[in-house]
């Protein structure tokens, strides 16, 4: 993790503060879900070229400790899009519906934004069947949330993958794009199957992606779960012209992904995105402010704390360049946590201050 910490040190305290790049606010974002395989099936894999292309492109970051939080698959579709798994626990038409609860697609509408599901082999707009063909509705989170009067999906936003648009600046404001089973790389652990996933990839999504790197849009690809008796370690790639290149070891997972979008366009958080960090270190600096993995991002200034010496309390004043996340944490003079007054919270550039007691 890539990031700027300055401190003070007075009467026996060490204040840090720590601030990461602006999240952007992506003109359209695109994220594609495959299925059942883990990061070490995927990323250096000969039988997925076009993903290991997307991992080294100069737009891309390749996130190297991503995880799933559950099996089987639909609980993961659920908490990636609403932050819970809204009490399903297998991959069975799930009983309730439509479900009521906060959601990623709502909560875009609800702001003004647009929202469409893109499921390849959904048979009619609409249509809420367990299956069709190789369409799978357990793969379509949004289809639990169709027509609900609170928190609800329009079923006109459930639509098959061949209303994409091919013109991408008509794109929504965010979409999922879902393979049917025969392309998400679901049924069959072998090379073939990877290689299948990998090829339909290409030749469905490739044009968008070249087009986002030109025009302030995001393509995320990444995956619902990792094999069945694993540790759930998936792929998951970011690109865009945002995107700092570069591979980041930070643990993500779903819930921090949704918490991260949710904070691109300001909207409330569902579920547990609620208690979730965003990502916030894998974005260039728009400010003009250098931002990379050779230096430290100069972001921001801590001033000296007034008063010095104080009791009992005392007001911490720094300065941000640019929009960030910062961390501020209090440490004594042998580097041990004394208190943190800020954590991951969105500050807005300029002069900011916090009050320690």
């Amino acid at each position: 993790m890539y990031k700027t910490i300055l401190s003070l040190t007075f009467s026996f305290l060490v204040f840090c503060v720590t601030a990461f790049a602006t999240i952007p606010t992506p003109a359209h974002i695109v994220i594609v879900l495959e299925e059942n395989h883990d990061y070490s099936q995927i990323v250096g894999s000969s039988a997925a070229p076009f993903i290991n292309s997307l991992a080294s492109d100069s737009d891309a970051a390749l996130f190297t400790q991503s995880f799933a939080l559950t099996h089987p698959s639909q609980p993961n579709y659920l908490m990636f899009f609403s932050g819970s798994n809204q009490g399903v626990t297998d991959d069975g038409l799930p009983s309730g519906l439509p479900f009521t609860t906060a959601n990623l697609g709502a909560s875009l509408l609800a702001s003004g934004k647009s929202f469409y599901g893109y499921s390849e082999g959904l048979p009619s707009v609409g249509y809420n069947g367990t299956s069709s063909g190789a369409y799978a509705r357990k793969h379509n989170p949004w289809a639990n949330w169709q027509n609900s009067t609170t928190n609800g999906i329009p079923s006109t936003r459930n639509v098959p993958l061949t209303s994409f648009p091919t013109s991408y600046d008509s794109l929504p404001t965010l979409s999922f794009v879902i393979p049917n089973q025969d392309n998400d790389m679901h049924n069959g652990t072998d090379p073939s199957t990877i290689t299948t996933g990998d090829t339909w990839l290409h030749n469905h999504l490739n044009g968008y992606i070249q087009w986002a790197k030109t025009h302030n849009s995001l393509f995320i690809l990444t995956f619902d779960e990792g094999v069945e008796t694993g540790s759930n370690h998936i792929a998951t790639i970011f690109l865009g012209p945002m995107v700092q290149h570069g591979q980041y070891s930070e643990s993500i997972n779903h819930y921090r992904m949704l918490r991260t979008l949710e904070d691109m366009y300001s909207l409330p958080y569902a579920g547990a995105s609620s208690s979730a960090s965003p990502i916030s270190d894998c974005w260039k600096n728009t400010s003009g402010v250098t931002n990379d993995h050779s230096s430290s991002p100069k972001m921001m200034s801590l001033e000296q704390n007034y008063p010095n010496p104080f009791n009992p309390k005392t007001i911490i004043r720094y300065t941000l360049s640019a929009n960030s996340v910062v961390t501020l944490k209090v440490y004594n003079v042998l580097w041990q946590e004394v208190a943190t007054l800020l954590k991951d919270k969105q500050m807005q550039l300029g002069e900011q201050f916090v009050e320690f007691d």
